[in-house]
């Protein structure tokens, strides 16, 4: 008996392999006639973890959408042009699949190549080079890539939450003339060779590059310092619960800003504390830290048992906190949250001598893993960082001025403080990824986990 041999449906891409936004043709052979077929994409639906202050790394469950639909031809033939949608970098596994009767008829891979790109591409000291990377992975080993800046390191870039594009602001500096950015994958430190690497993928490219001119001109100075926190976030008010409660006008602040509160449901002409809630400690001692009610003020309740008053956000740790209500006969509690996010000064002084002391002050840093330390970029290089935990968020850094006269910037960004690194494609040797993530300026702050935080810039005059 002769058995005709079936030819497997096929799903291949004219090329294998692009950056976001370019042209690409799928193309399935061997399929049903006259059967409309769907191209459909799987990507990792990307977010870190982080729980009660405690970073764990990435989780990205697979998730799919259709790309685009068309009909197979007499053959068995069909032709799917599609743009490369804004992803996760690296390989993507696709199907093609019968509309009406969703079962694989193919697969094939495609990779998103990663790319940088720069504007503009030249301009005086201080210039804001607006940087964006699309194609960042979301695996151990893709997941980071570090930027340099001439012959030092400024920070990584991450797209977790971005869904794969980073989009970072650096400002120019340094003397007139070219100067070279570069992109460098790496999962803890820049990996040099990655070309020789068990993770090479040839469609990747090791190094993305870019070129900016610094040219004479006035510099671009950045603004005041207090005017680059955080917008405030308004309260939103739910319905009316049974009971002592008690609202803000708003949800977030700097230290020093005022809140309003208002609160009702308590005994009337009698006194209500007010009360601080906030974490006191640090993360070195045995002891830990504790959770502590710190007296604000108190206020007497009118006839209705309502109360209303004017109150400054403390100086403390940056984070989530409670403003607490309480009155003691008869007991009755009602509590608001409040997030107090990080400010920082101008540096002090703002024109000094090659060589002389400059201070950076910040308040409202954190206390969680993912929020309590600050790190400080100057003049595109990583400096260092410095932590604000057991100074209750208040961080005082006095560092020297570099000895070439003229303008230099100082960049302040959010990092990772430590944790535990867990998510796909994480080596199996905990060994293996001590240091990843952690210590280093997180350049694109939009994909920062846990809390949202701002970055700062600042400049001081060598003269």
């Amino acid at each position: 008996m002769l058995f005709a041999l079936v030819a497997a449906a096929v799903l291949s891409f004219a090329p294998t392999g692009a950056s976001v936004g370019a042209p690409v043709v799928a193309t399935g052979t061997g399929l049903a006639a006259g059967t409309r077929y769907a191209l459909v994409w799987h990507t990792g639906a990307a977010a870190w973890e982080v729980h009660d202050g405690k970073f764990f790394g990435i989780r990205a469950p697979d998730v799919t959408h259709v790309l685009a639909t068309a009909t197979s031809d007499a053959d068995g033939r069909v032709r799917i042009p599609f743009d490369v949608p804004e992803d996760f970098g690296y390989i993507h596994d696709a199907e093609l699949r019968p509309v009406d009767a969703p079962s694989t008829a193919a697969r094939g891979g495609f990779t998103v190549i990663p790319r940088l790109s720069i504007s503009p591409a030249s301009g005086p000291r201080g210039t804001p080079i607006s940087i964006t990377m699309t194609g960042v992975g979301y695996r151990f080993y893709q997941a980071v890539w570090h930027l340099m800046y001439d012959r030092a390191q400024t920070g990584w870039l991450s797209a977790i939450t971005t869904h794969g594009t980073a989009r970072v602001t650096l400002r120019a500096s340094g003397p007139v003339g070219m100067h070279t950015l570069q992109a460098i994958e790496g999962p803890g430190q820049a990996y040099l060779n990655e070309q020789q690497s068990p993770n090479y993928q040839p469609l990747i490219p090791t190094v993305l590059a870019a070129s900016f001119r610094v040219v004479p001109g006035t510099p671009h100075l950045p603004g005041p310092a207090i005017a680059q926190s955080l917008p405030r976030a308004h309260t939103l008010v739910a319905a009316d619960p049974p009971g002592p409660a008690l609202v803000a006008d708003y949800a977030s602040g700097v230290v020093g800003s005022t809140v309003a509160l208002n609160g009702r449901g308590f005994a009337a002409h009698a006194p209500v504390a007010i009360g601080w809630e906030t974490v006191v400690g640090n993360r070195i001692a045995e002891t830990g830290w504790d959770t502590q009610i710190r007296p604000l003020t108190t206020v007497t309740s009118d006839a209705g048992g309502g109360f209303t008053l004017r109150v400054r956000t403390p100086d403390d740790l940056g984070g989530t906190h409670r403003i607490v209500a309480q009155q003691s006969a008869p007991a009755a509690e009602a509590a608001v949250a409040y997030t107090l996010t990080p400010s920082a000064g101008d540096l002090a002084p703002e024109r000094v001598h090659p060589g002389g002391e400059i201070t950076v002050h910040v308040k409202g840093v954190g206390w969680t893993e993912t929020g309590n330390i600050y790190t400080l970029v100057m003049d595109n290089a990583y400096f260092g960082y410095a932590c604000g935990f057991n100074s209750q968020g208040d961080v005082t850094v006095r560092i020297r001025a570099p000895g070439e006269v003229g303008w230099h910037f100082v960049d302040l960004f959010p990092a990772i403080y430590n944790g535990k690194i867990l998510g796909p494609g994480v080596p199996t040797s905990g060994s293996d990824v001590n240091g990843s993530y952690f210590l280093l300026p997180m350049l694109n702050v939009a994909d920062h986990p846990g809390e949202h935080l701002p970055a700062f810039h600042l400049a001081v005059l060598v003269q």
